[in-house]
């Protein structure tokens, strides 16, 4: 196993030996000549710091004279002079500014806000729009359809022999790995939270990869649905592991709740709407299962806590997925781009159909998720959307 950093946690190669005992490869580059197999994840920091698409590209921009930032502004809708946009309204606090264009407005607020506000700017179903008493724009039927989101399994082990459960649950060794992330960027504080995983094909007469595997070296109650709390790590020695699958069929849609910009809109995921997103999931669960049971992983489980020895049948299982799964939070596709204005929103220049100067560049427009994480290929579309403004204006 090819380290990353040097942080990664010993239980990360009885993962991988595990995921080796099952047939499943050593992988040291999933974005390399081949995806599938299993390995330490690669990230995107620099210095032990998360290189986001702020950090990495908009702070050094900010140092330009023609560019102006303007924070703790809440965007509520994009301002049209006929089918032109011309500008942005926005609100800071009680007041309401306005932005005009030279050339053309840019949306890049993701695959829920960018839909969200082309609907409440009278871009998008025509008779949801109505319905909501925003009038209508350009009707558009494919804003905020189309939406997909990578739903995962967790697998809670018990441990015997210390995980990062013993680093990050006490507080005086919580003090201590902060101060070492303080002062040399490294440990468990510089990586993410799944630290290896890996990509495998459910079915061996499948083309290519269609799960995704993702281990944990800690074990932890997550959130309850609706309600913050701060994630706390088991008092026990444990571990996680995790599935996905990577192209789900199930679709669901953002839609507008009211004219009101700070209303939320309605949100609904339809996870598990199709069998086969059930059926490939079910796969992967047996999968953990696999894993878990192969020698260099068996050998440090105590027993295993969630969804527990008890669940056993195919049915049980599917309860066990349908009451806990959850979202990867990889939102696509509620922009979709493609030729179609019948259900497509942008075309092959990211270009709204039916409407002039205005673009959607982030990862709303992506037609199918991508197969694993969505930062890259999200980072990916900003750097191809700025060449293609540059290329249309000079």
């Amino acid at each position: 196993m090819t380290s990353i950093s040097g942080s990664e946690h010993p239980t990360c190669e009885a993962f991988v030996a595990a995921c080796e005992a099952v047939q499943l490869p050593r992988n040291c580059d999933f974005n390399g000549t081949t995806q599938e197999g299993a390995g330490l994840y690669q990230i995107t920091t620099r210095r032990g710091v998360r290189a986001s698409a702020a950090s990495a590209f908009l702070r050094p921009a900010m140092r330009r004279a023609n560019l102006r930032v303007i924070t703790h502004a809440h965007a509520a809708r994009i301002l049209f002079e006929g089918r032109q946009a011309v500008g942005v309204e926005y609100r800071i606090g009680d007041r309401t500014h306005s932005a005009r264009v030279g050339r053309e407005v840019i949306l890049s607020t993701g695959a829920i806000n960018s839909p969200h506000l082309l609907q409440l700017s009278g871009v998008g179903p025509g008779t949801l729009l109505q319905s909501r008493g925003v009038a209508v724009v350009h009707a558009l039927a494919g804003v905020g359809e189309n939406l997909q989101d990578h739903l995962c399994i967790d697998h809670v082990y018990r441990a015997n022999r210390p995980t990062l459960n013993s680093v990050l649950r006490p507080w005086w060794a919580r003090v201590l790995v902060g101060l070492r992330y303080l002062a040399t960027r490294t440990g468990p504080l510089s990586l993410s939270v799944n630290q290896a995983g890996g990509f495998f094909r459910s079915d061996p007469s499948r083309p290519r990869a269609n799960m995704q595997l993702y281990f944990s070296p800690l074990s932890y109650t997550r959130a309850t649905p609706g309600k913050r709390q701060l994630m706390l790590p088991d008092p026990e020695p444990g571990f996680l592991l995790g599935v996905s699958n990577c192209h789900p069929k199930s679709r669901g849609h953002v839609r507008l709740r009211s004219a009101d910009p700070f209303a939320a809109p309605t949100i609904q995921p339809n996870y598990l709407a199709e069998r086969d997103d059930v059926e490939e999931l079910l796969d992967g669960a047996a999968m953990l299962r696999r894993i878990a049971a192969a020698g260099p992983l068996a050998e440090i489980i105590e027993r295993e806590l969630r969804p527990g020895p008890d669940v056993v049948t195919r049915a049980d299982m599917e309860a066990d997925l349908r009451e806990r799964a959850g979202s990867v939070f990889h939102a696509s596709g509620t922009c979709r781009m493609g030729p179609d204005a019948t259900r497509d929103v942008v075309d092959a220049r990211l270009k709204v159909h039916g409407l002039a100067g205005l673009r959607v560049v982030d990862a709303s427009v992506f037609p199918l998720l991508p197969s694993g994480n969505i930062n890259g290929p999200a980072m990916m579309t900003g750097w191809k959307g700025a060449e293609l403004i540059l290329a249309d204006h000079g």
